[in-house]
Protein backbone atom coordinates (compact mmCIF):
# COMPACT_ATOMS: atom_id res chain seq x y z
CA UNK A 1 0.00 0.00 0.00
CA UNK A 2 1.68 3.50 -0.84
CA UNK A 3 1.94 6.41 1.44
CA UNK A 4 -0.93 8.05 -0.53
CA UNK A 5 -3.62 5.20 0.13
CA UNK A 6 -2.18 5.26 3.58
CA UNK A 7 -3.06 8.12 4.47
CA UNK A 8 -6.44 8.43 2.43
CA UNK A 9 -7.24 5.31 4.41
CA UNK A 10 -6.81 7.03 7.93
CA UNK A 11 -8.14 10.51 6.86
CA UNK A 12 -11.51 7.97 6.18
CA UNK A 13 -10.82 5.85 9.33
CA UNK A 14 -10.55 9.09 11.60
CA UNK A 15 -13.83 10.69 9.65
CA UNK A 16 -16.13 7.43 10.15
CA UNK A 17 -15.13 7.23 13.81
CA UNK A 18 -16.01 11.12 14.15
CA UNK A 19 -19.25 10.38 12.72
CA UNK A 20 -19.79 7.63 15.33
CA UNK A 21 -19.21 8.99 18.10
CA UNK A 22 -20.96 12.53 17.43
CA UNK A 23 -23.94 9.97 16.60
CA UNK A 24 -23.51 8.31 19.88
CA UNK A 25 -23.41 11.27 21.86
CA UNK A 26 -26.66 12.87 20.44
CA UNK A 27 -28.71 9.86 21.02
CA UNK A 28 -27.10 8.72 24.46
CA UNK A 29 -28.53 10.98 27.08
CA UNK A 30 -25.73 10.14 29.35
CA UNK A 31 -23.58 11.50 27.00
CA UNK A 32 -25.08 14.84 25.78
CA UNK A 33 -28.61 15.00 28.30
CA UNK A 34 -31.61 16.79 27.26
CA UNK A 35 -31.27 20.22 29.29
CA UNK A 36 -35.14 20.63 29.89
CA UNK A 37 -36.30 16.96 29.53
CA UNK A 38 -40.33 16.31 30.12
CA UNK A 39 -40.64 14.90 34.02
CA UNK A 40 -42.87 11.96 34.53
CA UNK A 41 -45.65 13.47 35.74
CA UNK A 42 -46.75 10.60 37.92
CA UNK A 43 -43.16 10.74 39.58
CA UNK A 44 -43.19 14.11 39.76
CA UNK A 45 -46.30 13.52 42.07
CA UNK A 46 -44.86 11.00 44.18
CA UNK A 47 -41.62 13.64 44.95
CA UNK A 48 -44.35 16.16 45.73
CA UNK A 49 -46.30 13.38 48.10
CA UNK A 50 -43.69 12.45 50.08
CA UNK A 51 -42.22 15.93 50.81
CA UNK A 52 -46.03 16.33 51.99
CA UNK A 53 -45.56 13.51 54.18
CA UNK A 54 -42.11 14.62 55.48
CA UNK A 55 -43.75 18.07 56.40
CA UNK A 56 -46.74 16.36 57.97
CA UNK A 57 -44.58 13.90 60.17
CA UNK A 58 -42.47 16.70 61.31
CA UNK A 59 -45.38 18.86 62.32
CA UNK A 60 -46.96 15.27 63.79
CA UNK A 61 -43.97 14.79 65.74
CA UNK A 62 -43.79 18.51 66.74
CA UNK A 63 -47.06 18.92 68.45
CA UNK A 64 -46.51 15.12 69.92
CA UNK A 65 -43.74 16.63 71.74
CA UNK A 66 -44.84 19.98 72.96
CA UNK A 67 -48.45 18.37 74.12
CA UNK A 68 -46.78 15.44 76.11
CA UNK A 69 -43.52 16.85 77.18
CA UNK A 70 -44.05 20.71 77.25
CA UNK A 71 -47.85 21.61 77.71
CA UNK A 72 -48.77 19.16 79.71
CA UNK A 73 -46.14 18.66 82.14
CA UNK A 74 -46.14 22.36 82.81
CA UNK A 75 -49.64 22.40 83.76
CA UNK A 76 -48.99 19.27 86.26
CA UNK A 77 -46.61 21.04 87.93
CA UNK A 78 -49.18 24.16 88.09
CA UNK A 79 -51.37 21.61 89.57
CA UNK A 80 -48.98 20.32 92.12
CA UNK A 81 -47.77 23.80 93.10
CA UNK A 82 -51.34 25.22 93.43
CA UNK A 83 -52.29 22.23 95.62
CA UNK A 84 -49.03 22.88 97.99
CA UNK A 85 -50.07 26.55 97.89
CA UNK A 86 -53.97 25.28 99.23
CA UNK A 87 -52.35 22.71 102.04
CA UNK A 88 -50.17 26.03 103.31
CA UNK A 89 -53.18 28.41 103.36
CA UNK A 90 -54.67 25.91 105.88
CA UNK A 91 -52.31 25.69 107.57
CA UNK A 92 -51.91 29.24 108.32
CA UNK A 93 -55.77 29.35 108.56
CA UNK A 94 -56.30 26.46 110.84
CA UNK A 95 -52.48 27.59 113.25
CA UNK A 96 -51.70 31.45 112.40
CA UNK A 97 -48.40 32.31 113.50
CA UNK A 98 -45.31 33.52 111.79
CA UNK A 99 -43.98 30.12 111.00
CA UNK A 100 -46.73 28.61 109.19
CA UNK A 101 -47.20 32.10 107.28
CA UNK A 102 -43.45 31.76 106.35
CA UNK A 103 -44.35 28.55 104.86
CA UNK A 104 -47.44 29.78 102.91
CA UNK A 105 -45.16 32.64 101.57
CA UNK A 106 -42.73 29.71 100.23
CA UNK A 107 -45.41 27.80 98.90
CA UNK A 108 -47.22 31.45 97.64
CA UNK A 109 -43.48 31.98 95.30
CA UNK A 110 -43.74 28.07 94.52
CA UNK A 111 -46.88 28.55 92.51
CA UNK A 112 -46.25 31.99 91.01
CA UNK A 113 -43.72 31.02 89.74
CA UNK A 114 -45.10 27.67 88.04
CA UNK A 115 -48.24 29.44 86.72
CA UNK A 116 -45.85 32.07 84.75
CA UNK A 117 -45.16 29.23 82.69
CA UNK A 118 -48.81 27.67 82.35
CA UNK A 119 -50.31 30.87 81.74
CA UNK A 120 -47.95 31.20 78.46
CA UNK A 121 -49.80 28.86 76.52
CA UNK A 122 -52.78 30.95 77.18
CA UNK A 123 -54.70 29.11 73.76
CA UNK A 124 -57.34 26.15 73.77
CA UNK A 125 -58.10 25.11 77.23
CA UNK A 126 -55.91 27.42 78.83
CA UNK A 127 -57.98 30.29 77.39
CA UNK A 128 -60.96 28.66 77.87
CA UNK A 129 -60.90 28.58 81.61
CA UNK A 130 -59.82 32.40 81.21
CA UNK A 131 -56.79 31.51 83.44
CA UNK A 132 -55.01 34.46 83.22
CA UNK A 133 -57.52 37.36 83.45
CA UNK A 134 -58.66 35.46 87.03
CA UNK A 135 -55.11 34.97 88.25
CA UNK A 136 -53.20 37.14 87.90
CA UNK A 137 -54.35 40.67 86.54
CA UNK A 138 -52.71 43.72 88.49
CA UNK A 139 -52.54 45.93 89.72
CA UNK A 140 -55.08 45.10 92.30
CA UNK A 141 -57.72 47.30 93.30
CA UNK A 142 -57.04 47.41 97.22
CA UNK A 143 -60.38 49.29 98.16
CA UNK A 144 -62.37 46.76 96.23
CA UNK A 145 -60.65 43.99 97.47
CA UNK A 146 -61.40 44.72 101.09
CA UNK A 147 -64.72 45.91 100.19
CA UNK A 148 -65.26 41.98 99.01
CA UNK A 149 -63.42 40.52 102.19
CA UNK A 150 -65.91 42.39 104.43
CA UNK A 151 -69.55 41.50 102.42
CA UNK A 152 -68.10 37.95 101.38
CA UNK A 153 -70.00 38.49 98.22
CA UNK A 154 -67.01 37.41 96.01
CA UNK A 155 -66.94 34.60 93.26
CA UNK A 156 -63.20 34.38 91.87
CA UNK A 157 -64.62 33.00 88.28
CA UNK A 158 -66.32 36.40 87.40
CA UNK A 159 -64.47 39.45 84.79
CA UNK A 160 -66.22 41.76 87.76
CA UNK A 161 -63.65 40.78 90.09
CA UNK A 162 -60.52 40.74 88.02
CA UNK A 163 -58.79 43.20 90.12
CA UNK A 164 -59.06 41.57 93.35
CA UNK A 165 -58.25 38.05 92.58
CA UNK A 166 -55.24 35.86 92.04
CA UNK A 167 -52.14 36.05 93.29
CA UNK A 168 -52.05 39.74 93.28
CA UNK A 169 -54.71 39.46 96.12
CA UNK A 170 -52.63 37.14 97.71
CA UNK A 171 -49.34 39.56 97.70
CA UNK A 172 -51.28 42.02 98.95
CA UNK A 173 -52.76 40.01 101.31
CA UNK A 174 -49.39 37.95 102.80
CA UNK A 175 -47.17 41.30 102.22
CA UNK A 176 -49.49 44.24 102.32
CA UNK A 177 -50.49 44.37 105.44
CA UNK A 178 -49.03 46.09 108.28
CA UNK A 179 -48.78 43.17 110.53
CA UNK A 180 -50.06 39.98 108.58
CA UNK A 181 -50.40 37.69 111.49
CA UNK A 182 -52.66 40.16 113.14
CA UNK A 183 -54.56 41.03 110.66
CA UNK A 184 -55.39 36.88 109.83
CA UNK A 185 -56.00 36.27 113.47
CA UNK A 186 -58.33 39.01 114.57
CA UNK A 187 -60.27 39.29 111.14
CA UNK A 188 -61.80 35.67 110.09
CA UNK A 189 -63.37 36.85 107.18
CA UNK A 190 -60.08 37.63 105.77
CA UNK A 191 -58.93 34.14 106.72
CA UNK A 192 -61.97 32.69 104.83
CA UNK A 193 -61.18 34.83 101.41
CA UNK A 194 -57.51 33.74 101.68
CA UNK A 195 -58.85 30.06 102.11
CA UNK A 196 -61.74 29.82 99.07
CA UNK A 197 -59.18 31.64 96.71
CA UNK A 198 -56.72 28.56 97.28
CA UNK A 199 -59.62 26.67 96.79
CA UNK A 200 -60.54 28.11 93.26
CA UNK A 201 -56.88 28.17 92.02
CA UNK A 202 -56.89 24.69 92.77
CA UNK A 203 -59.81 23.61 91.11
CA UNK A 204 -58.87 26.00 88.13
CA UNK A 205 -55.75 23.99 87.59
CA UNK A 206 -57.24 20.49 88.07
CA UNK A 207 -59.31 22.14 85.65
CA UNK A 208 -56.77 22.83 83.39
CA UNK A 209 -54.92 19.24 83.37
CA UNK A 210 -58.28 17.45 83.01
CA UNK A 211 -58.83 19.20 79.96
CA UNK A 212 -55.02 19.14 78.22
CA UNK A 213 -54.74 15.19 78.90
CA UNK A 214 -58.44 14.56 77.65
CA UNK A 215 -59.96 14.37 73.92
CA UNK A 216 -57.88 17.85 73.27
CA UNK A 217 -54.26 16.53 73.95
CA UNK A 218 -54.79 13.84 70.47
CA UNK A 219 -56.88 16.63 68.97
CA UNK A 220 -53.85 19.22 69.01
CA UNK A 221 -51.67 16.73 67.68
CA UNK A 222 -54.06 15.87 65.12
CA UNK A 223 -54.54 19.23 63.71
CA UNK A 224 -51.41 19.28 61.42
CA UNK A 225 -50.43 21.95 58.61
CA UNK A 226 -49.68 25.44 59.61
CA UNK A 227 -52.37 27.62 58.42
CA UNK A 228 -54.91 29.19 60.64
CA UNK A 229 -56.52 26.85 62.81
CA UNK A 230 -53.93 25.03 62.77
CA UNK A 231 -52.47 23.85 66.32
CA UNK A 232 -49.06 25.32 65.27
CA UNK A 233 -50.63 28.31 64.42
CA UNK A 234 -53.07 28.44 67.50
CA UNK A 235 -49.74 28.03 70.03
CA UNK A 236 -47.60 30.53 67.90
CA UNK A 237 -50.17 33.23 67.58
CA UNK A 238 -51.73 32.68 71.08
CA UNK A 239 -47.98 32.54 72.97
CA UNK A 240 -46.89 35.80 70.91
CA UNK A 241 -50.65 37.61 71.92
CA UNK A 242 -49.56 36.27 75.75
CA UNK A 243 -45.99 37.90 75.04
CA UNK A 244 -46.78 40.95 73.94
CA UNK A 245 -49.83 41.74 76.03
CA UNK A 246 -48.44 40.40 79.21
CA UNK A 247 -45.06 39.95 79.77
CA UNK A 248 -43.82 42.91 77.18
CA UNK A 249 -46.68 45.29 78.34
CA UNK A 250 -47.46 44.21 81.76
CA UNK A 251 -44.28 42.93 83.11
CA UNK A 252 -42.50 45.73 82.22
CA UNK A 253 -43.82 48.21 79.02
CA UNK A 254 -46.11 49.51 81.53
CA UNK A 255 -44.34 49.94 84.01
CA UNK A 256 -41.30 51.90 82.63
CA UNK A 257 -43.50 53.98 80.45
CA UNK A 258 -43.73 51.92 76.75
CA UNK A 259 -46.74 50.97 75.33
CA UNK A 260 -45.29 49.37 71.87
CA UNK A 261 -42.82 49.56 69.88
CA UNK A 262 -43.80 52.85 67.66
CA UNK A 263 -45.79 54.63 71.10
CA UNK A 264 -44.73 58.16 72.73
CA UNK A 265 -43.33 57.24 76.09
CA UNK A 266 -45.09 58.23 79.48
CA UNK A 267 -44.35 58.72 82.94
CA UNK A 268 -43.31 55.28 84.48
CA UNK A 269 -45.32 53.84 87.42
CA UNK A 270 -43.17 51.45 89.73
CA UNK A 271 -46.69 50.89 91.97
CA UNK A 272 -48.14 48.74 88.76
CA UNK A 273 -45.58 46.16 88.92
CA UNK A 274 -46.41 42.21 89.84
CA UNK A 275 -45.73 40.98 93.19
CA UNK A 276 -45.84 44.95 93.86
CA UNK A 277 -46.27 44.50 97.54
CA UNK A 278 -43.74 41.86 98.29
CA UNK A 279 -41.06 43.87 96.33
CA UNK A 280 -41.90 46.68 98.96
CA UNK A 281 -41.19 44.19 101.64
CA UNK A 282 -37.69 43.48 99.95
CA UNK A 283 -36.75 46.94 98.86
CA UNK A 284 -36.28 45.34 95.19
CA UNK A 285 -37.77 43.97 92.29
CA UNK A 286 -36.33 40.47 92.51
CA UNK A 287 -39.09 38.80 92.88
CA UNK A 288 -40.58 40.91 89.67
CA UNK A 289 -37.85 40.20 87.40
CA UNK A 290 -38.07 36.26 88.64
CA UNK A 291 -41.27 36.10 87.24
CA UNK A 292 -40.54 37.78 84.28
CA UNK A 293 -37.61 35.40 83.58
CA UNK A 294 -39.88 32.56 84.26
CA UNK A 295 -42.28 33.80 81.33
CA UNK A 296 -39.42 34.19 78.85
CA UNK A 297 -37.94 30.47 79.74
CA UNK A 298 -41.36 28.91 79.22
CA UNK A 299 -41.67 30.74 75.79
CA UNK A 300 -37.49 29.31 74.79
CA UNK A 301 -38.75 26.30 76.03
CA UNK A 302 -41.78 26.31 73.34
CA UNK A 303 -38.87 27.12 70.75
CA UNK A 304 -36.36 24.64 71.83
CA UNK A 305 -39.08 21.73 72.26
CA UNK A 306 -37.70 21.60 75.78
CA UNK A 307 -39.19 18.52 77.39
CA UNK A 308 -40.08 18.20 81.21
CA UNK A 309 -36.95 16.28 82.15
CA UNK A 310 -34.95 19.04 80.35
CA UNK A 311 -34.35 16.91 77.32
CA UNK A 312 -33.65 18.60 73.89
CA UNK A 313 -37.08 17.36 72.51
CA UNK A 314 -38.74 18.86 68.74
CA UNK A 315 -39.53 22.13 68.80
CA UNK A 316 -39.81 25.24 66.06
CA UNK A 317 -36.23 25.73 65.83
CA UNK A 318 -35.99 22.28 64.45
CA UNK A 319 -38.41 23.01 61.46
CA UNK A 320 -36.29 26.34 61.00
CA UNK A 321 -33.33 24.08 60.75
CA UNK A 322 -34.83 21.54 58.64
CA UNK A 323 -35.50 24.66 56.35
CA UNK A 324 -31.66 25.66 56.25
CA UNK A 325 -32.54 28.61 58.97
CA UNK A 326 -29.07 28.67 61.04
CA UNK A 327 -28.72 32.04 60.72
CA UNK A 328 -31.96 32.52 61.84
CA UNK A 329 -32.39 30.05 64.52
CA UNK A 330 -28.95 31.36 65.95
CA UNK A 331 -30.44 34.72 66.40
CA UNK A 332 -33.92 33.42 68.31
CA UNK A 333 -31.49 31.78 70.80
CA UNK A 334 -29.09 34.77 71.10
CA UNK A 335 -31.94 37.03 71.87
CA UNK A 336 -32.60 34.97 74.49
CA UNK A 337 -29.65 34.93 76.38
CA UNK A 338 -29.55 38.17 75.66
CA UNK A 339 -32.74 38.85 77.65
CA UNK A 340 -31.78 36.99 80.75
CA UNK A 341 -28.38 39.01 80.68
CA UNK A 342 -30.68 41.94 81.13
CA UNK A 343 -32.99 40.63 83.67
CA UNK A 344 -30.08 39.59 85.85
CA UNK A 345 -28.65 42.74 85.32
CA UNK A 346 -31.25 44.81 87.31
CA UNK A 347 -32.82 44.94 90.45
CA UNK A 348 -35.73 47.05 89.58
CA UNK A 349 -37.96 47.03 86.48
CA UNK A 350 -38.67 50.53 86.21
CA UNK A 351 -35.37 51.79 84.46
CA UNK A 352 -33.70 52.44 81.24
CA UNK A 353 -35.39 50.82 78.24
CA UNK A 354 -32.63 48.18 77.91
CA UNK A 355 -34.58 45.15 78.99
CA UNK A 356 -37.61 46.46 77.53
CA UNK A 357 -36.04 47.26 73.56
CA UNK A 358 -34.78 43.14 73.77
CA UNK A 359 -38.14 41.91 74.98
CA UNK A 360 -39.70 43.86 71.86
CA UNK A 361 -36.62 42.59 69.57
CA UNK A 362 -38.22 38.94 70.20
CA UNK A 363 -41.81 40.23 69.27
CA UNK A 364 -40.06 41.81 65.79
CA UNK A 365 -38.00 38.79 65.01
CA UNK A 366 -40.98 35.85 65.53
CA UNK A 367 -43.55 37.76 63.28
CA UNK A 368 -41.38 39.07 60.28
CA UNK A 369 -39.09 36.43 60.47
CA UNK A 370 -40.09 33.19 61.89
CA UNK A 371 -43.70 33.12 61.18
CA UNK A 372 -43.02 33.74 57.27
CA UNK A 373 -40.12 31.32 57.19
CA UNK A 374 -42.71 28.53 58.93
CA UNK A 375 -45.79 29.75 56.50
CA UNK A 376 -47.61 30.94 59.83
CA UNK A 377 -49.98 33.60 59.32
CA UNK A 378 -49.95 36.32 61.93
CA UNK A 379 -53.55 36.50 63.29
CA UNK A 380 -53.35 39.98 64.04
CA UNK A 381 -52.18 40.79 60.50
CA UNK A 382 -49.35 43.11 61.20
CA UNK A 383 -46.10 40.64 60.65
CA UNK A 384 -44.24 43.67 61.61
CA UNK A 385 -43.37 43.33 65.36
CA UNK A 386 -46.03 45.88 66.64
Amino acid sequence: MTLNRILKFGFFSLAIFTFIMVSCSDDDPMVNPDPDPDPDPDTTSMMMDTMDIEVEATIENLLTNQVKEVIIPTMQDYQVRAAGLLTATEAFVNNTSASTLEDLRSAYMDSYVAYQAAAVHDYYATVNVDLVNTTNLYPIDVEFLDELIDTESYNFNVTAQQRANGFPAIDYLLYGLEDVVSSFSNEPKRANFLLELAKAMKEKADNLVDRWTGSLEENFINNGGTELGSSVSVQLNGIMVYYEDHVRGNKVGLPIGRSGPNDTPFDPDPTIIEAYYQSIENSNDDVSLALLKAAVEEMEDIYLGTTSLEDDGIGYEDLLLDRDQESLDTDIKNLYTEIYDKISNRTRIVGDDDLYNSIQALVTLYKSDLFPVLNVQDADGSNDGD
